[in-house]
């Protein structure tokens, strides 16, 4: 007997083979998207990385960023990122082109050639300068000119938590994970959660997060928030903005909690740049000596804890809890990614500054 199909080319009892589109080819410029990616299970996807992408698993991943500039004191490195992003207006003026890309299309340099090597469809990344006459157009027309055709940009500018969850999101929804996107931040909130509720009814010390040490910056966006959440006040943080802040007015604070969460330092590195910016704060300002005698100095791991917006800011806010309340929960992060600096008189800063022990 014949059977008579019921759609135009379908078989019955035969499977449909449909055509699928080739994968996503995805580049993260920024540790944080990477991280965001990973967490979405979604690694296979990426394409190329960042030098600091750190995941064991995405070493293999070509590499497309450098740092913009060569090993300096802070201060000094401070300064040359301010005249770095202070060009970048004029490079989009002249129609910068590649020079445009490789200075500010990440926060890092890009290798434009690999970049185009790799040709992806969606790019992850926080465009610089943006505001200062210069609109995403100035880095879509010379990527689109190189590439030949105009990949998916997500711009991630998140400046406080719920930025966060709006980057994630939309990072999901440019991979068209968009269930997994939401499955993951709930998961995340619920944790973060759990970590706040941890620190409910505990004392509330008075904290600083130093941003940076040389000029001194304290801490703002998404920081103050989760000082708050982990049970605490931020006495100088702002959501706004990380803003510089004097020896005096550290003095006049009096924090119980000194942290120092130094972006873009290892936990080793903010160990020493920490003690140099103390024994300097002691030396110029008896206010603030008096005022360190009694602070707790934390120091965490600047490439992972409060620096990458996204999953690795739960791990952030457990690190904050376990150092203020570490009785009241314990995580396992001391000595990994936080660590007391000696408690005490500055010349015990001062040999930790030069690398004896205490």
């Amino acid at each position: 007997m014949k059977v008579k199909s019921s759609a135009p080319g379908k078989i019955l009892g035969a499977s449909t083979q449909v055509a699928q589109s080739p994968p996503l080819r995805v580049l993260s410029l920024l540790p944080g998207a990477t991280d965001t990616v990973r967490a979405l299970g979604a690694a296979n996807l990426l394409v190329g990385r960042t030098h600091e992408c750190d995941w064991p698993e995405l070493q293999a991943l070509p590499i497309v960023t450098s740092d913009k500039l060569g090993e300096m004191p802070p201060a000094e490195l401070d300064a040359a990122m301010a005249a770095c992003g202070g060009a970048l207006p004029t490079l989009g003026w002249c129609g910068g082109g590649i020079a445009l890309l490789d200075q500010g299309l990440s926060p890092y340099r890009t290798d434009v050639e690999k970049l185009v090597a790799l040709r992806p469809d969606v790019i992850l990344t926080q465009m610089q300068g943006l505001g200062l006459d210069l609109t995403p157009d100035h880095y879509w027309s010379p990527l689109e000119q190189l590439l030949g055709y105009r990949p998916t940009v997500v711009q991630l500018a998140a400046t406080e938590m719920e930025g966060v969850w709006r980057d994630m999101r939309s990072i999901s929804e440019a991979l068209k994970l968009d269930r997994e996107g939401r499955d993951k931040i709930c998961a995340l909130q619920r944790r973060l959660q759990a970590a706040a509720d941890s620190a409910r009814g505990r004392p509330r010390p008075r904290v600083v997060v130093v941003q940076w040490p040389d000029p001194l910056f304290a801490a703002g966006g998404w920081v103050p928030q989760l000082v708050e959440l982990a049970g605490a006040r931020d006495v100088l943080g702002r959501v706004e903005a990380a803003t510089t802040f004097s020896a005096q007015q550290l003095a006049d604070t009096r924090p119980e909690v000194l942290v120092f969460a130094l972006c873009g330092f290892s936990l080793s590195e903010s160990q020493r740049l920490a003690a140099q910016a103390l024994e300097q704060l002691a030396a110029e300002c008896r206010a603030a000596a008096e005022a360190l005698q009694t602070a707790r100095v934390i120091v965490t791991d600047g490439l992972r804890v409060f620096s990458r917006p996204g999953p690795w800011l739960v791990h952030s806010l457990e690190v904050l809890v376990e150092a203020l309340h570490g009785e009241a929960q314990e995580y396992g992060h001391e000595g990994r990614l936080w660590a007391l600096l000696p408690h005490g008189p500055a010349q015990n800063y001062a040999k930790v500054a030069r690398g004896s022990s205490v």
